[in-house]
């Protein structure tokens, strides 16, 4: 029997529990899902250590009750959803949804580490490769949508003031799983933006993250050509730095190792170009045996279904969609501050209402 099956919120909006993940660009997907979907949310911002949440998968599916040292945390009245990102939450949100008498909807952004029939919807985007199903919807980006600030909220860098227009912003990643940020990776990309600020005759101004190698940076930072300014990342210094670039620069480049940056980046608006870096040889690979279509499709696809194996991430289909859609140019093509960003927005709003529509038909298919 379900636990207080009976006792929901009755509200005109969807209420929301958010099952916070120790990622902050999983929990910024997160935030944004709520702004479009939940009248009222309430967030749980502790999980557990791994040890527990991997007894817990190992547990039957029948002793999916909640523990009682849960049970204050996790208590009616009930939520329509309950919001996850990743695997670390999936068994507490299976919890949930079976003490709800099944009321409580699940739904998890990215990739869940887990059988997929085990969710109500699954948000995913192009590089984790998930086969095609009814409880599945692909988005081309992540939900990094922006916040709901105005431009004058924003205060200008004051560096930047003297810098002539047009600004190029630059957000650089750095090494990651498929990519590498070399020294010769570093002087191609400035030979690159001193190439389109010659043409716009405007500024670059660059800015780096957590994961970019200070050689890299001091090597780009060589050679790039002035008017220019390169801001180092340093916590809790300069956190105002990406939120001014992407509301007040003309066109912005993003290093291609991040799927976050670029999805900031875009819904900002602006003009958008990749900057390639170095792919690892085992990413060069693995795209190739890609190419190859090898049999055994079938089988790989079952296999996702079922949880029992995660393809690896493929950022490159990502960014190959996004190119097909118009929201980003190709790497060997500058952003053009002039260019009509009209159809980049309609893309992005007709993805999002049909992620508000299939939400909707959660409630309606049960009805």
């Amino acid at each position: 029997m379900p636990e207080n099956a009976s006792a929901y919120r009755n509200l005109s909006g969807k209420t929301a529990w958010v099952l916070a993940a120790p990622g902050a660009g999983d929990n910024h997907q997160l935030r944004s899902l709520t702004g479009l979907i939940a009248a009222q949310t309430r967030w749980f911002n502790e999980y557990d250590p791994v040890g527990r949440v991997l007894s817990d998968r190992l547990k039957p599916a029948a002793d999916r009750r909640i523990p009682e040292d849960k049970k204050d945390r996790f208590s009616p009245p009930w939520p329509d959803l309950v919001l996850i990102a990743g695997g670390r939450s999936v068994i507490d949100a299976l919890r949930i949804r079976n003490a709800s008498g099944g009321h409580s909807r699940v739904i998890c952004i990215g990739r869940p580490w887990a059988p997929l029939t085990w969710f109500d919807l699954v948000i995913t985007t192009p590089q984790y490769q998930l086969p095609e199903s009814e409880s599945i919807i692909c988005l081309t980006l992540p939900l990094n949508l922006p916040k709901p600030d105005g431009d004058d909220e924003v205060p200008v860098e004051q560096s930047w003031r003297d810098l002539p227009r047009p600004w190029s912003g630059v957000l650089l990643g750095g090494d990651s799983g498929s990519y590498r940020f070399t020294l010769d990776t570093a002087r191609d990309i400035a030979d690159r933006l001193n190439q389109a600020a010659r043409q716009t005759g405007g500024s670059t101004i660059v800015i780096g993250s957590p994961r970019t190698p200070a050689a890299a940076l001091d090597a780009l930072e060589s050679a790039l050509q002035p008017p220019c300014t390169v801001h180092r990342w340093q916590a809790g210094s300069n956190s105002g730095l990406l939120p001014a670039l992407l509301k007040k620069a003309d066109t912005l480049w993003v290093t291609s190792d991040s799927a976050s940056m670029l999805a900031e980046a875009v819904y900002s608006g602006r003009p958008v170009s990749l900057l390639e870096l170095r792919q690892r040889w085992r990413s060069q690979l693995l795209q190739r045996i890609r190419s190859l279509k090898l049999p055994g499709q079938g089988l790989r696809k079952s296999l996702i279904r079922r949880g029992l194996w995660l393809p690896a991430r493929d950022l490159g289909l990502l960014h190959a969609r996004a190119q097909d859609l118009g929201l980003i140019e190709s790497a060997d093509r500058p952003p053009q501050a002039e260019r009509d960003q009209s159809k980049t927005s309609a893309v992005i709003h007709q993805e999002i209402e049909a992620l508000k529509q299939r939400i909707d038909q959660l409630f309606e298919e049960s009805a």
